[in-house]
Protein backbone atom coordinates (compact mmCIF):
# COMPACT_ATOMS: atom_id res chain seq x y z
CA UNK A 1 0.00 0.00 0.00
CA UNK A 2 1.38 3.31 -0.57
CA UNK A 3 2.26 6.18 1.91
CA UNK A 4 -0.41 8.26 0.79
CA UNK A 5 -3.35 5.83 2.35
CA UNK A 6 -4.77 6.67 5.67
CA UNK A 7 -3.92 4.37 8.45
CA UNK A 8 -5.10 1.30 9.76
CA UNK A 9 -6.57 0.74 12.54
CA UNK A 10 -5.24 -2.56 13.50
CA UNK A 11 -1.18 -3.62 13.45
CA UNK A 12 -0.49 -7.18 13.04
CA UNK A 13 -2.25 -10.07 11.07
CA UNK A 14 -3.32 -11.46 14.45
CA UNK A 15 -5.08 -8.39 15.66
CA UNK A 16 -6.87 -7.91 12.23
CA UNK A 17 -7.99 -11.77 12.16
CA UNK A 18 -9.59 -10.31 15.49
CA UNK A 19 -11.19 -7.84 13.73
CA UNK A 20 -12.27 -9.93 11.28
CA UNK A 21 -14.25 -12.46 13.94
CA UNK A 22 -15.86 -9.55 15.55
CA UNK A 23 -17.74 -8.32 12.52
CA UNK A 24 -21.06 -9.36 11.71
CA UNK A 25 -22.23 -12.12 8.85
CA UNK A 26 -19.30 -14.72 9.62
CA UNK A 27 -15.44 -14.53 7.94
CA UNK A 28 -16.38 -15.34 4.61
CA UNK A 29 -18.25 -11.93 3.91
CA UNK A 30 -15.77 -9.77 6.36
CA UNK A 31 -12.62 -11.27 4.59
CA UNK A 32 -14.36 -9.50 1.20
CA UNK A 33 -15.72 -7.01 3.08
CA UNK A 34 -11.71 -5.90 3.89
CA UNK A 35 -10.94 -6.59 0.55
CA UNK A 36 -13.35 -4.44 -1.09
CA UNK A 37 -12.19 -1.29 1.50
CA UNK A 38 -8.74 -1.92 0.79
CA UNK A 39 -9.31 -1.63 -3.21
CA UNK A 40 -11.57 0.86 -3.16
CA UNK A 41 -9.03 3.15 -0.90
CA UNK A 42 -6.14 2.22 -3.21
CA UNK A 43 -8.21 3.04 -6.88
CA UNK A 44 -9.32 6.40 -5.55
CA UNK A 45 -5.85 6.95 -4.31
CA UNK A 46 -3.99 6.10 -7.63
CA UNK A 47 -6.97 7.39 -9.67
CA UNK A 48 -8.11 10.20 -8.07
CA UNK A 49 -11.21 12.03 -8.50
CA UNK A 50 -11.91 9.79 -11.18
CA UNK A 51 -14.15 6.54 -10.09
CA UNK A 52 -17.56 7.33 -8.04
CA UNK A 53 -18.42 4.34 -6.63
CA UNK A 54 -22.30 3.08 -6.06
CA UNK A 55 -23.94 0.20 -5.78
CA UNK A 56 -24.11 -2.55 -3.16
CA UNK A 57 -20.49 -1.49 -1.37
CA UNK A 58 -21.65 2.03 -1.40
CA UNK A 59 -24.60 1.55 0.39
CA UNK A 60 -22.69 -0.42 2.96
CA UNK A 61 -19.79 1.72 3.74
CA UNK A 62 -21.74 5.56 2.78
CA UNK A 63 -24.75 4.49 4.17
CA UNK A 64 -23.81 2.12 6.67
CA UNK A 65 -26.35 -0.75 5.94
CA UNK A 66 -25.37 -4.21 6.28
CA UNK A 67 -25.31 -5.72 2.54
CA UNK A 68 -22.88 -7.90 1.57
CA UNK A 69 -21.36 -7.31 -1.82
CA UNK A 70 -18.60 -8.98 -3.41
CA UNK A 71 -17.93 -5.66 -5.73
CA UNK A 72 -16.33 -2.60 -5.91
CA UNK A 73 -19.00 -0.71 -8.81
CA UNK A 74 -17.64 2.60 -10.04
CA UNK A 75 -18.52 4.83 -12.98
CA UNK A 76 -15.41 7.04 -14.82
CA UNK A 77 -16.01 10.26 -14.06
CA UNK A 78 -13.16 12.95 -15.12
CA UNK A 79 -12.66 12.15 -17.66
CA UNK A 80 -15.99 10.36 -18.21
CA UNK A 81 -16.35 8.08 -20.22
CA UNK A 82 -12.93 7.41 -21.02
CA UNK A 83 -11.34 3.96 -20.66
CA UNK A 84 -8.64 3.44 -18.13
CA UNK A 85 -5.43 1.26 -19.44
CA UNK A 86 -6.28 -1.94 -17.64
CA UNK A 87 -2.76 -3.06 -16.85
CA UNK A 88 -2.58 0.05 -14.97
CA UNK A 89 -5.65 -1.03 -13.19
CA UNK A 90 -4.36 -4.49 -12.28
CA UNK A 91 -1.16 -3.03 -10.97
CA UNK A 92 -3.52 -0.85 -8.39
CA UNK A 93 -4.97 -3.94 -7.59
CA UNK A 94 -2.06 -5.86 -6.58
CA UNK A 95 -0.59 -2.48 -4.99
CA UNK A 96 -3.21 -2.59 -2.59
CA UNK A 97 -1.38 -5.77 -1.14
CA UNK A 98 0.06 -5.85 2.44
CA UNK A 99 3.45 -7.70 2.79
CA UNK A 100 1.55 -11.16 3.84
CA UNK A 101 -1.19 -10.35 5.36
CA UNK A 102 -3.45 -9.50 2.26
CA UNK A 103 -2.31 -10.27 -1.18
CA UNK A 104 -4.67 -9.13 -4.24
CA UNK A 105 -4.06 -11.06 -7.41
CA UNK A 106 -6.38 -10.65 -10.31
CA UNK A 107 -6.94 -12.59 -13.15
CA UNK A 108 -7.09 -11.48 -16.49
CA UNK A 109 -9.95 -8.76 -17.11
CA UNK A 110 -13.57 -10.84 -18.40
CA UNK A 111 -14.56 -7.55 -19.73
CA UNK A 112 -12.00 -4.47 -21.18
CA UNK A 113 -14.02 -2.74 -23.82
CA UNK A 114 -14.84 1.02 -24.57
CA UNK A 115 -18.04 0.37 -22.57
CA UNK A 116 -16.36 -1.21 -18.90
CA UNK A 117 -13.66 -2.83 -17.54
CA UNK A 118 -14.50 -5.91 -15.35
CA UNK A 119 -11.99 -7.60 -12.78
CA UNK A 120 -14.60 -10.91 -12.44
CA UNK A 121 -12.08 -12.66 -10.11
CA UNK A 122 -9.35 -10.83 -8.20
CA UNK A 123 -7.62 -13.90 -5.52
CA UNK A 124 -7.53 -12.98 -1.96
CA UNK A 125 -5.27 -14.86 0.12
CA UNK A 126 -3.81 -13.87 3.37
CA UNK A 127 -2.03 -15.23 6.61
CA UNK A 128 -4.73 -15.88 8.92
CA UNK A 129 -7.92 -16.11 6.39
CA UNK A 130 -9.23 -18.81 4.39
CA UNK A 131 -8.62 -17.67 0.80
CA UNK A 132 -11.67 -15.79 -1.13
CA UNK A 133 -12.22 -13.93 -4.44
CA UNK A 134 -13.71 -10.76 -5.31
CA UNK A 135 -14.62 -8.14 -8.57
CA UNK A 136 -13.53 -4.63 -9.66
CA UNK A 137 -16.03 -3.19 -12.29
CA UNK A 138 -15.94 0.04 -13.44
CA UNK A 139 -18.19 1.50 -16.77
CA UNK A 140 -17.32 3.41 -19.17
CA UNK A 141 -20.80 3.39 -20.89
CA UNK A 142 -22.23 6.68 -19.13
CA UNK A 143 -21.19 9.77 -17.68
CA UNK A 144 -22.58 10.63 -13.61
CA UNK A 145 -25.44 12.58 -14.36
CA UNK A 146 -25.84 14.56 -10.87
CA UNK A 147 -22.89 16.11 -9.31
CA UNK A 148 -20.84 13.23 -7.05
CA UNK A 149 -21.00 13.23 -3.51
CA UNK A 150 -17.57 13.13 -1.25
CA UNK A 151 -18.14 10.82 1.33
CA UNK A 152 -15.59 9.49 3.74
CA UNK A 153 -15.26 5.47 4.50
CA UNK A 154 -12.64 2.91 5.99
CA UNK A 155 -13.86 1.92 9.49
CA UNK A 156 -13.52 -0.40 11.12
CA UNK A 157 -10.46 -1.18 8.75
CA UNK A 158 -8.75 2.12 8.29
CA UNK A 159 -8.54 5.55 9.44
CA UNK A 160 -11.97 7.55 7.04
CA UNK A 161 -10.48 8.16 3.71
CA UNK A 162 -12.13 10.20 0.96
CA UNK A 163 -14.16 8.88 -2.06
CA UNK A 164 -16.42 9.93 -4.73
CA UNK A 165 -20.13 8.21 -4.46
CA UNK A 166 -23.30 8.30 -6.79
CA UNK A 167 -25.85 10.37 -4.78
CA UNK A 168 -28.66 7.89 -3.66
CA UNK A 169 -31.30 8.90 -6.32
CA UNK A 170 -29.04 8.35 -9.18
CA UNK A 171 -28.46 4.75 -7.57
CA UNK A 172 -31.86 4.40 -7.24
CA UNK A 173 -32.32 5.67 -10.89
CA UNK A 174 -29.95 2.61 -11.68
CA UNK A 175 -32.01 0.28 -10.30
CA UNK A 176 -35.21 1.02 -11.98
CA UNK A 177 -32.80 0.38 -15.07
CA UNK A 178 -31.61 -2.61 -13.96
CA UNK A 179 -34.99 -3.99 -12.89
CA UNK A 180 -36.27 -3.27 -16.51
CA UNK A 181 -33.36 -5.74 -17.72
CA UNK A 182 -33.25 -8.62 -15.43
CA UNK A 183 -34.66 -10.63 -12.94
CA UNK A 184 -32.22 -10.20 -9.89
CA UNK A 185 -33.27 -10.36 -5.82
CA UNK A 186 -30.86 -7.74 -4.80
CA UNK A 187 -31.65 -4.82 -7.53
CA UNK A 188 -35.43 -5.19 -6.02
CA UNK A 189 -34.00 -5.20 -2.14
CA UNK A 190 -31.64 -2.25 -3.24
CA UNK A 191 -34.27 -0.14 -4.62
CA UNK A 192 -36.59 -1.03 -1.92
CA UNK A 193 -33.76 0.60 0.65
CA UNK A 194 -33.18 3.66 -1.23
CA UNK A 195 -36.37 4.91 -2.12
CA UNK A 196 -37.57 4.08 2.16
CA UNK A 197 -34.86 6.72 3.00
CA UNK A 198 -36.26 10.10 3.86
CA UNK A 199 -34.02 11.50 1.62
CA UNK A 200 -35.39 9.82 -1.61
CA UNK A 201 -36.90 12.73 -3.99
CA UNK A 202 -39.35 10.79 -6.45
CA UNK A 203 -39.80 13.40 -8.87
CA UNK A 204 -35.68 13.97 -8.85
CA UNK A 205 -35.27 9.83 -9.76
CA UNK A 206 -37.83 10.68 -12.24
CA UNK A 207 -35.56 13.16 -13.84
CA UNK A 208 -32.63 10.77 -13.21
CA UNK A 209 -34.41 7.43 -15.06
CA UNK A 210 -34.77 9.57 -18.59
CA UNK A 211 -30.92 9.68 -18.87
CA UNK A 212 -30.45 6.16 -17.44
CA UNK A 213 -32.98 4.40 -20.09
CA UNK A 214 -31.23 6.10 -23.04
CA UNK A 215 -28.79 2.94 -23.04
CA UNK A 216 -31.16 0.46 -22.66
CA UNK A 217 -31.58 -1.33 -26.29
CA UNK A 218 -35.37 -1.38 -25.57
CA UNK A 219 -35.55 2.30 -24.67
CA UNK A 220 -38.90 3.24 -22.81
CA UNK A 221 -41.21 1.06 -24.61
CA UNK A 222 -42.73 -1.00 -21.86
CA UNK A 223 -40.13 -0.36 -19.55
CA UNK A 224 -42.98 -0.64 -16.88
CA UNK A 225 -44.44 -3.22 -18.04
CA UNK A 226 -40.62 -4.75 -17.94
CA UNK A 227 -40.00 -4.13 -14.24
CA UNK A 228 -43.63 -5.51 -12.97
CA UNK A 229 -42.87 -8.87 -14.84
CA UNK A 230 -39.78 -9.02 -13.20
CA UNK A 231 -41.24 -7.81 -9.90
CA UNK A 232 -43.68 -10.66 -10.21
CA UNK A 233 -40.91 -13.14 -10.80
CA UNK A 234 -39.26 -12.73 -7.82
CA UNK A 235 -41.62 -13.74 -5.34
CA UNK A 236 -40.69 -17.36 -5.45
CA UNK A 237 -37.46 -16.97 -4.78
CA UNK A 238 -36.45 -12.90 -3.05
CA UNK A 239 -37.66 -14.21 0.51
CA UNK A 240 -34.97 -17.77 0.14
CA UNK A 241 -32.24 -15.20 -1.54
CA UNK A 242 -31.90 -12.09 0.23
CA UNK A 243 -31.33 -12.54 3.96
CA UNK A 244 -28.22 -14.21 3.26
CA UNK A 245 -27.09 -11.57 1.41
CA UNK A 246 -28.50 -8.29 3.20
CA UNK A 247 -29.94 -8.79 6.60
CA UNK A 248 -31.20 -5.13 6.63
CA UNK A 249 -33.43 -5.38 3.76
CA UNK A 250 -37.14 -5.28 3.68
CA UNK A 251 -38.80 -8.70 3.01
CA UNK A 252 -40.39 -9.30 -0.58
CA UNK A 253 -43.94 -8.15 0.39
CA UNK A 254 -42.50 -5.32 2.35
CA UNK A 255 -40.29 -4.46 -0.65
CA UNK A 256 -42.62 -4.51 -3.32
CA UNK A 257 -45.19 -2.23 -1.05
CA UNK A 258 -42.29 -0.18 -1.26
CA UNK A 259 -41.27 0.07 -4.95
CA UNK A 260 -44.68 -0.87 -7.10
CA UNK A 261 -46.43 2.04 -6.09
CA UNK A 262 -43.95 4.39 -7.66
CA UNK A 263 -42.85 2.52 -10.89
CA UNK A 264 -45.54 4.39 -13.21
CA UNK A 265 -45.33 7.40 -11.37
CA UNK A 266 -41.39 7.44 -11.79
CA UNK A 267 -40.81 5.72 -14.75
CA UNK A 268 -44.06 7.71 -17.37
Amino acid sequence: MTAQQPRRLWGSAAELADLLEAMPGGMDFAVRDFALVTLACQLSQQFPGQLVFKGGFALRHVHGILRFSTDVDATRHEPARQPLNSADVAKAITGASIRNVVKFVPKTPATDSKDSLDFDEIKITGETFRASSVQVEISYRESVVDEPVLAFIGEPFYEPFKVLTMHENEMAAEKFRALAQRRRATDLADLAVLLNKPEANDQDIARLVVTKFELVAAGRANRGDRIEKHLRELADTYDDTIPGLFPDAPTYIEAIDIVWPRVRAIIA
